[in-house]
């Protein structure tokens, strides 16, 4: 089918909540790789209103519409609505694309609420193949890390293949859509409440020095001049298991953004979207990280402070190392923010106090604290644990940080959710 074919009578349209941007940066950036969908028009509504709105005008136009959506475990309950709303408006001449880290591990759940195609892991090798068969009116049989109905009722369903993630740009320059730069993907602690290594997998993949100063110099053109990294640790660049720091690997990407992008650009390393592990705080990797990038800020995930807990979790550093992570931060002047998890599966009260003292010593040495309600994600080692309690010694220590503005997140809405999942298990929160 030719190129003209494909995309003549055909709508695709993302859901482009500010919650899934980096998502459909990357999908959009495969397509822009296949030449029959690189000139597909996309549609990006942000809100429901204007999601309706797209979806209604493509359908009264007869064309043919493909929506997709992202869904993370925050979202699935407005995602099932949205969905029984878009079939309620438009039946099946609706198509509807589902993914995310909420799909990925049993995507027959989202099949069962309406939607037509379903993807388990990564995407950007599956959904140009699935949207080809879906213009094309074919069923996406045999496409690695796809889920669907057949016609008899059935549902295929075939395991996802990891991605070789340098094929594939982290954004769509030529569509608008920036974010960070991917540099790698994977992580291999496989930590209890986390979905990073499932999804991903536990071996790190890298994207080459240059594929990164290639995108970063792609966002100059276009008056962008902050390059943001984006890794599940970002001091693990390089590193052939993640858990070892290649300072080489590391100074030679850094060195060589800064020459591509000059003094006119940022580069921001350790910092939103991404954090570092206090291990890998050292001497030696704030040196980089002072000679080539600009944030005056990193983040660190402790998410515990009582030692048993950490071990619970498999995160595979101490307390001592959390302390001595801020420590060395503060001595080379750069604002700290911690990461914590409140509630974890099987917390006692002692547990509780440890964590509230750690985090007070931590707001003495200047750091501020980014608590995070624990909320059971699926395939995740905790997936089917219940919350723990969070212990007044927590609250009272959150107070008090408070006060001196040393604290920030939205734990409180996150705990609300975690006990919605456990009511919809037939679990007493």
């Amino acid at each position: 089918m030719s190129k003209a074919t494909l995309t003549g009578k055909f709508s695709l349209v993302f859901y482009y909540h500010k919650l899934n941007r980096y998502s459909f940066n990357a999908l959009a950036g495969a397509l822009d790789c296949d030449e029959d969908l690189a000139e597909t028009p996309i549609s990006l509504p942000k809100t429901e209103n204007e999601l309706m709105t797209a979806v209604a005008s493509s359908v009264a136009g007869n064309q043919h519409t493909v929506v997709a959506l992202s869904i993370m475990t925050s979202q699935y309950q407005e995602m099932r609505r949205l969905i029984g709303l878009l079939r309620s408006r438009h039946g099946s001449t609706v198509k509807i694309l589902a993914g995310g880290p909420h799909v990925a591990p049993s995507p027959r759940a989202i099949l069962s609420q309406g939607a037509d195609i379903a993807f388990r892991g990564e995407a950007e090798d599956a959904f140009p193949e699935v949207l080809k068969r879906t213009m094309e009116g074919k069923a996406p049989t045999g496409v690695p890390g796809v889920a669907f109905k057949t016609d008899d009722g059935e549902t295929a369903d075939s395991p996802a293949k990891p991605v070789d993630i340098e094929a594939f740009p982290s954004f769509s320059p030529k569509r608008g859509m920036f974010g960070p730069i991917e540099i790698t993907r994977g992580c291999p602690f496989v930590c209890g409440f986390c979905q990073t290594s499932h999804i991903f997998g536990a071996k790190p993949r890298h994207r080459s020095i240059s594929s990164i100063v290639r995108q970063a110099a792609s966002l100059q053109p276009r008056h962008r001049k902050v390059v943001r990294l984006l890794s599940p640790n970002a001091f693990s660049y390089g590193s052939p298991d993640g858990k070892q720091v290649n300072l080489a690997a590391m100074d030679e990407l850094l060195a060589a953004l800064r020459e591509a992008i000059s003094n006119h650009g940022r580069i921001v390393f350790g910092y939103f979207p991404s954090e570092v592990r206090p291990e890998h705080v050292t001497a030696e990797t704030l040196e980089l990280l002072k000679r080539y990038s600009d944030n005056d800020e990193i983040v660190i995930g402790a998410q515990s402070g009582s030692g048993r807990m950490l071990k619970t979790c498999h995160r595979s550093h101490s307390v001592e190392d959390i302390l001595a992570a801020v420590a060395r931060a503060r001595q080379f002047k750069y604002k700290v923010i911690v990461d914590f998890i409140l509630g974890l599966p099987g917390e006692t009260e002692q547990d509780a106090n440890e964590t509230a003292k750690v985090m007070l010593e931590l707001g003495r040495m200047g750091a501020r604290i980014h608590p995070h309600a624990f909320v059971p994600l699926p395939q995740t080692g905790f997936a089917a644990e219940h919350p723990g309690r969070i212990f007044p010694e927590i609250i009272r220590a959150l107070q008090t940080l408070q006060k001196k503005h040393g604290v920030y997140g939205d734990w409180i809405d996150q705990r609300r959710l975690a006990d919605q999942i456990c009511k919809s298990r037939k679990l007493s929160p």
